[in-house]
């Protein structure tokens, strides 16, 4: 799926890594980029890595998408805010962060004011684990919810904010952890779009699922690529039943003229062209159950601090 209008916060800078090798050795991104370059099989260059990153929806985005499928609203299939204080570490914290982030933009797209709070509070939790709990604004969220008829206004306020906390990790080069926030968001969101499928199937659904088979690609390639950090490369593993799962999806494009758009001042280009999708519903179901496994795995597996 081409999709500008999920790519208009400033992300190409989003890789600063601190990447360990076998022996324990921190690397900086640069680093990484040089030492892959010198192997015959890694065919992708730091900018082309960048527009990957690029691709990847931020967490208000995919709850945007994912609101206008116009199904009821379910808390069951939001990530338990009571378990905003037990991940393992900085990683799965990361991942959480960026699904906890769909749950709030869901939430608050719906109207569903009884769960904005703790919700807020999870983020909150995190956040703090993180140490860009400096960057949590109140306000700004509170500005969210009442601007929930305006989809434009809250995907540029929630953007705003995660191009704070983003521009902070890489100077404090943790950018890996973005990366993770962007992952876990996709993998919420799939997780949204497989359980809103199953409860009521159909084409458009059906088609958004296979869509994300683009998305996914460039997250594999980024997995391959941060493989060094032990965490990167066991999800990379991990994986791999949704890489065989997504297999099976067929995607050709029509071409349509784009349209642009100005929202709060800027400048947004709307990709128009057209997604054909072949995908049958039991090569959905297989997709659904894959990403459930990994989101059970990376998302829902929490330890007890």
């Amino acid at each position: 799926m081409k999709k500008y209008i999920l790519t208009f916060g400033v992300l190409s800078a989003l890789t600063l890594l601190n990447a360990c090798s076998g022996e324990g050795e921190t690397k900086t991104e640069e680093q990484i980029f040089a030492g892959s370059e010198k192997k015959a099989d890694v065919q992708i260059s730091k900018e082309v890595f960048d527009e990957m990153i690029q691709s990847l929806p931020q967490p208000i985005e995919i709850a945007n998408i994912i609101t206008k499928a116009k199904m009821p609203f379910s808390k069951e299939m939001l990530v338990p805010s009571e378990n905003a204080g037990k991940y393992a570490d900085k990683y799965y914290q990361a991942m959480a962060f960026g699904a906890y982030g769909v749950d709030l933009g869901y939430i608050n797209l719906n109207d569903k004011k009884i769960y904005v709070i703790e919700y807020l509070e999870a983020i909150k939790t995190i956040a703090a684990s993180l140490k860009v709990d400096q960057f949590f604004d109140f306000q700004t969220l509170y500005e969210m919810t009442k601007n929930r008829h305006d989809a434009d206004s809250l995907i540029h306020i929630s953007t705003r904010n995660f191009n704070k906390i983003d521009e902070f990790l890489r100077e404090e080069n943790r950018g890996e952890l973005s990366v993770l926030m962007l992952i876990g968001s996709w993998t919420e969101g799939m997780h949204m779009f497989g359980q809103l499928y199953k409860k009521e199937a159909n084409d458009d659904l059906l088609k958004r699922i296979g869509e994300q088979k683009v998305v996914f690609e460039n997250v594999m390639v980024i997995l391959e690529k941060l493989s060094k950090i032990e965490h990167f490369a066991k999800l990379k593993n991990d994986a791999a039943e949704v890489k065989k799962a997504f297999s099976a999806v067929k995607i050709s494009y029509e071409y349509h003229e784009p349209e642009t758009k100005e929202v709060n001042g800027e400048l947004i280009i709307i990709d128009k062209t057209e997604t054909k999708v072949e995908l049958t519903h039991e090569e959905a179901l297989k997709i659904i159950t894959a990403v459930d496994l990994l989101r059970q795995k990376y998302i829902l597996n929490i330890t007890k601090q």
